[in-house]
């Protein structure tokens, strides 16, 4: 049986998706199974190094796609031309012998045109995310549009385009709020599996515990530097926490010159530091370097940094929202409720400085996370979830179109 992963990104450079489709698609072929990575070409000269080129298929932009790239009224259909160029090239196998897996991205929106006869899983989807309602106008004005207009958009998507319904498998990391779009969507709920959203590599999990152990005040974030990811919130908690807790910012982004600003005008430059863009092989060591870490994200489908610092011990602050709440219950993390912007920054300083203040209960924080990541959040517990339904779908020779059952 051939399985064809189809994302729309893959490397380590691109961010979490990316790096997730490379890491699951490396986790297929080393379990023997014959599958192919369809993604698009940009991604070309990174994965020609790391995989066959054999294994490999590329989508090259035509005519149309260049065009929506360029406006900004057209881009939100680059992605659907890339699914429809998608099932051009998967004509090429014999649908009677193929798998068509739909890994990324992960909205729960996006239309994948899915040819007719192939066995369809789509997943894992996490999106229905968005800012805490008590954060008012800080959301832009698109996504507070979107916020209102998701489940309307829903239903007319589901009725125009019936891939995601007549899927055989629809994965979903995002729980309650996911089930609820997919469900607007037309999706039956038999066809709905909860699973994580990604993994963490085994060499992270079996990585020796930072030598800082948690007992200190250093903490690390990592991520793009866009309003979501709420850089500036954590800025702001370190000012109002005071001495002793310092934060390091791995990332960069639109938003880095207003950040480097907001830190120099709280005074709190010196506690600051803008480390820049982090490739993935250096993870390990950037973390290694910190106490604990810190999850600012404000419509955070899942939370692959979060992961990979609890896999490594670190103890973990972030807000009960979205993925990185999920990721963070029952002990695994230390969780800020969410509320006005004044008293998730109240939050976010007491929590950190607490941790900063208690090595003992930052140890243990972290050994609970790390526990947490070591039963759950390994990539051969979190692919065999996925991967163990494409034999289910051949054993019950489901294929897209089959009826909703």
């Amino acid at each position: 049986m051939k399985i064809l992963v189809v994302s729309t990104n893959a490397g380590t450079r691109m961010g979490g998706e990316a790096m997730k489709a490379v890491q699951y698609f490396a986790h297929l072929l080393s379990e023997g199974r014959d599958a192919r990575l369809v993604t698009h070409a940009r991604n070309r000269d990174e994965l020609v190094a790391m995989f066959d080129p054999a294994r490999l298929i590329f989508v090259e932009d035509g005519l149309a796609q260049r065009a929506a790239w360029r406006s900004r009224i057209g881009r939100p259909l680059v992605g659907m031309l890339f699914h429809r160029a998608v099932a051009r090239l998967a004509r090429r196998f014999d649908p009677a012998d193929t798998v068509l897996h739909y890994l990324c991205p992960i909205s729960p929106v996006a239309p994948r045109f899915a040819p007719p006869g192939y066995r369809v899983m789509i997943g894992p989807l996490s999106g229905n995310i968005h800012y805490p309602a008590a954060l008012g106008r800080r959301a832009p004005f698109r996504g507070r549009a979107m916020a209102r207009l998701h489940a309307p958009l829903q239903r007319l998507l589901g009725r125009l385009f019936r891939d995601r319904a007549r899927a055989a498998v629809l994965l979903v990391s995002g729980g309650a709020r996911t089930r609820r779009s997919l469900a607007c969507a037309g999706c039956a709920p038999g066809r709905m599996v909860d699973v994580l959203d990604a993994g963490v590599s085994p060499g992270l999990l079996a990585r020796p515990r930072p030598a800082g152990d948690g007992a200190g005040g250093r903490f690390a974030c990592i991520g793009r530097m866009v309003d979501d990811k709420g850089f500036d919130l954590a800025i702001r908690a370190v000012a109002q926490a005071g001495p002793g807790v310092d934060l390091v910012l791995h990332g960069d982004g639109p938003m880095r010159p207003a950040l480097e600003a907001l830190a120099r005008d709280l005074g709190v430059a010196g506690q600051v530091r803008f480390a820049g863009w982090l490739d993935h092989a250096g993870l390990g060591p950037a973390l290694d370097a910190c106490d604990a870490f810190v999850m600012p994200s404000l419509a955070e489908a899942n939370g692959i940094a979060m992961q990979e610092a609890m896999a490594l011990g670190l103890p973990v602050v972030a807000f009960d929202w979205g993925g990185p709440g999920d990721l963070g219950r029952n002990g695994g993390a230390v969780l800020v409720p969410v509320g006005p912007t004044r008293d998730m920054v109240a939050g976010l300083a007491g929590a950190m400085r607490d941790l900063a203040a208690d090595p003992a209960r930052a140890k243990s924080v972290g050994a609970r996370g790390r526990a947490v990541a070591r039963a759950r959040f390994g990539w051969p517990q979190v692919a065999a979830s996925w991967s163990r339904h494409y034999d289910d779908m051949a054993a019950r020779g489901r294929r897209a179109g089959d009826g909703r059952g």
